[in-house]
C-alpha cells in the first residue's frame, strides 16, 4: 500500500494502524484523515489496472490524485502536499469553530440569494443541480441551516468535517499552501487535468500550484467540472476512492453516461 510512502500519523506509529485500530476520533482529523484517503486512493489506483485516462479530476482532496494520475506529481509528492495541506487547514480553524452542511433539493442561486445577507458562511461546493454544500463558522452555519430549510430546502444535512473547507475562513491555509508549493516541482501533466476551482484544463505548472492553492478559499465547481468533460465527448468516468461519493452525482449530471467505481 504505501507506494514509498512515509505512511505516518501525528502521533506514534504508522498510518496504517491508525486506520485499522483508531481511535475514530483522531483518525478522523483532518491532519489524519486527508493523509489516510489518499493513501487508500493511491493504493486502490495502483492496484486498478486501469490505464492512464483521457481526462483526469478529483473532489477537494481528489484533485491531489489526480495529479498524480496525470504524471504533475508522484505519488509521493502528492502525499508529502496532501500532509502539508491537510496540517495548514487543521491549524486554520480552532477545534470545533467551522462547519459545513449539505443542502439538497435546491438550487445554488437560490443557496447564495438566502445566504448573501447572513455572515460568516459561503457556498463551498456546487455538486449538482440541486446539491449544494455550504461552509462557515458553526454558528453561522447553524443558523443559514436554519434559513434554507425555511426557505424551501428539501434538507439540510451537517456534514462530519473538523474545518470549513473551500470558503474564506481557509485564508491562512491557502497561504501556507502557496508558500509550500514554491518548494514542490510540479511539471507539465501528461493527462489533462479538469481543476476544482476554475472547472477547466490547466497544463502550467505555476498556475497549477496557484488552483492548488485557492481551491482552499474558492467553490468546488463539481457539476460544472462534469459538464465540462462531458462536453469534450467524455461518457465514461471512472471513480476511485474508500467509498463511492462522485459516481451518483455524475449519473445525475450527465444521464446516460457509463460510469464505474473502484472502492475498498
Amino acid at each position: 500500500m504505501s507506494a514509498g510512502l512515509d505512511l505516518q500519523w501525528t502521533g506514534d506509529g504508522p498510518l496504517i494502524d491508525l486506520m485499522a485500530k483508531g481511535p475514530e476520533d483522531v483518525l478522523t482529523q483532518t491532519a489524519n484523515a486527508q493523509k489516510a484517503v489518499f493513501a487508500v486512493t493511491a493504493s486502490l489506483w495502483m492496484r486498478s489496472g486501469l490505464d492512464r485516462p483521457e481526462i483526469a479530476m478529483g473532489h477537494s482532496l481528489g484533485e491531489y490524485m489526480a495529479l498524480a494520475v496525470s504524471g504533475a506529481l508522484s505519488v509521493p509528492e502528492c502525499y508529502r502536499l496532501v500532509e502539508k495541506r491537510a496540517r495548514a487547514m487543521q491549524d486554520a480553524m480552532a477545534p470545533g469553530s467551522g462547519s459545513m452542511a449539505a443542502v439538497l433539493g435546491m438550487p445554488a442561486a437560490d443557496v447564495a440569494a438566502l445566504i448573501e445577507p447572513l455572515a460568516d458562511v459561503w457556498i463551498a461546493n456546487i455538486n449538482t443541480k440541486d446539491q449544494v454544500v455550504i461552509a462557515g463558522r458553526a454558528s453561522a452555519v447553524e443558523g443559514a441551516s436554519r434559513v434554507l430549510k425555511e426557505g424551501g430546502a428539501r434538507r439540510v444535512v451537517p456534514l462530519n468535517v473538523s474545518v470549513a473547507s473551500h470558503c474564506p475562513l481557509m485564508e491562512p491555509a491557502r497561504k501556507a499552501l502557496r508558500e509550500y508549493l514554491h518548494e514542490v516541482d510540479v511539471r507539465g501533466p501528461d493527462v489533462r487535468v479538469v481543476f476544482n476551482a476554475s472547472a477547466r484544463e490547466e497544463s502550467e505548472p505555476e498556475k497549477i500550484k496557484d488552483l492548488l492553492a485557492l481551491q482552499l478559499v474558492s467553490p468546488v465547481q463539481w457539476e460544472r467540472s462534469v459538464k465540462y468533460a462531458a462536453g469534450l465527448g467524455i461518457d465514461h468516468f471512472v471513480e476511485i476512492g474508500p467509498k463511492s461519493v462522485l459516481a451518483p452525482m455524475i449519473r445525475r449530471i450527465v444521464p446516460g453516461a457509463k460510469v464505474e467505481v473502484v472502492t475498498s
